[in-house]
């Protein structure tokens, strides 16, 4: 049964090439080129370049986020290391009353695997429809730009965990602010563009709410759901917790596999606010995850870490059937300089703090925590889960410098790597 190797669980990681660099800066040269004969181009928070009757217009930004890590290795050895967790550049405007987003991250691979948001948007009610690929509304924590994540990665609620590999989606969706309530919807193909072509279906939608929400205090309350259903051709779903940090060990906690039509549902709560310079967010999953397949013991202990901890056939193998994952995590930061974050009533996700120019070195200053875990309910002892506290020093608007230090623990193989992280991060 190598059909469930975990080599099938990821993806290869490549380098992007030079022509794939060439290719944009040709595509951003194109853009300018037809704004030859447009007003002064402005350039405060960004080049944007406007055509003189303002049908069309472009902008580019980017970030870069670069990372050290550093482990205090267990039963697992990861490899301490540097890396490009994120170097994006992104092109956006609109053509008469459309909006195009086109992102690439040459840290992700070749041109396919690195697409990121790339879709067609029109106006629609308070809000807008897109066509093409981003992110399904199912987290509070997948909704928050990676340039204002609090710690170095998301929560096991996002793609970091229970919709490993699944953080980007081609479809077609709406989302908008109607008063106090954030609402997104989409449905979408189980691929996105640096996958293979499939027949597998989703959809998700998250409705967030703030009924209270002024310059000093934001109280949030949301829920989202989501249903992906494998078809010909799908990948395999599954849920996997990196509990030391990105590069660190990581545990399988649920899989379905691709191709046979089986489902895998969330429902979700979040729970968030802030306070002057106090702000807390939370929130807890509950997942099925379809099965009904068998693994021999040996396949079983490859892909999960360790023996398997019920009985099993010595005919038919180990049986797994359907899964109940659960995962919550509670976060949290106290702003040293004084500093308040704001809500984005556009994401219903909160903003990073914008430095007063009072603090330390004229920047801000900001203690973290979290703690985060996930269960699979239907095989014993399947935990693992993540403490970090951190530390957020804000040069000004546009850079960050992150700290975290990640106490690793996975009941499962008895693992507690831990990990010093540091990001040193950049985008306008």
């Amino acid at each position: 049964m190598t059909f469930f190797s975990t080599a099938r669980l990821g993806y290869r990681e490549t380098h992007c090439s030079a022509r794939d660099l060439r290719y944009l800066l040709a595509c951003c040269a194109l853009a300018s080129s037809s704004f030859a004969q447009a007003d002064e181009a402005e350039t405060k928070g960004g080049l944007k370049i406007t055509s003189d009757d303002g049908n069309y217009s472009a902008s580019l930004g980017g970030r870069i986020h670069f990372d050290t890590y550093l482990f205090d290795s267990d039963i697992e050895d990861p490899v301490s290391t540097t890396d490009f967790r994120r170097a994006r550049i992104t092109l956006k405007g609109n053509i008469y009353d459309w909006k195009y987003v086109l992102e690439q991250d040459f840290a992700s691979g070749t041109t396919l695997t690195g697409y990121r948001d790339v879709y067609i948007a029109h106006k629609f009610l308070d809000g807008e429809i897109r066509i093409g690929q981003f992110k399904p509304f199912r987290s509070m924590a997948e909704m928050t730009s990676s340039n204002e994540i609090t710690m170095l990665e998301r929560p096991f609620s996002s793609s970091t965990g229970l919709y490993d590999n699944r953080q980007f989606q081609q479809g077609i969706g709406w989302t908008g602010v109607l008063d106090c309530f954030t609402l997104g919807m989409m449905a979408f193909n189980l691929r996105d563009a640096g996958t293979r072509r499939n027949e597998g279906a989703g959809a998700a939608g998250r409705l967030a709410w703030a009924p209270i929400n002024t310059d000093l205090t934001t109280f949030h309350l949301g829920t989202a759901i989501s249903y992906e259903n494998t078809n010909t051709n799908s990948p395999d779903l599954v849920a996997q917790a990196d509990y030391a940090g990105r590069r660190g060990p990581s545990q399988l906690m649920a899989l379905t596999p691709g191709d046979l039509g089986d489902d895998v549902s969330t429902i979700s709560i979040e729970l968030a606010g802030s306070h002057g310079r106090l702000y807390l967010q939370s929130e807890y999953v509950l997942g099925e995850f379809e099965g009904n397949y068998y693994l021999s013991e040996l396949q079983f202990e490859d892909d999960f870490g360790g023996p398997p901890p019920f009985y099993c056939d010595p005919l038919l193998d180990c049986f797994i059937g359907g899964q109940t994952i659960q995962t919550w995590y509670i976060q949290g930061s106290w702003m040293l300089s004084g500093e308040h974050k704001t809500y984005n009533k556009k994401r219903g996700a909160f903003n990073s703090a914008k430095p007063s120019g009072d603090g330390l070195w004229g920047g801000a200053w900001e203690l973290t925590a979290r703690y985060d875990t996930m269960e699979n309910r239907d095989i014993r002892s399947l935990e693992a889960s993540s403490a970090q506290i951190g530390l957020n020093f804000y040069a000004n608007r546009n850079v960050r410098i992150m700290m975290n230090m990640i106490f690793g623990d996975d009941d499962f193989t008895g693992d507690s790597t831990n990990q010093f992280g540091i990001r040193v991060q950049i985008g306008w």
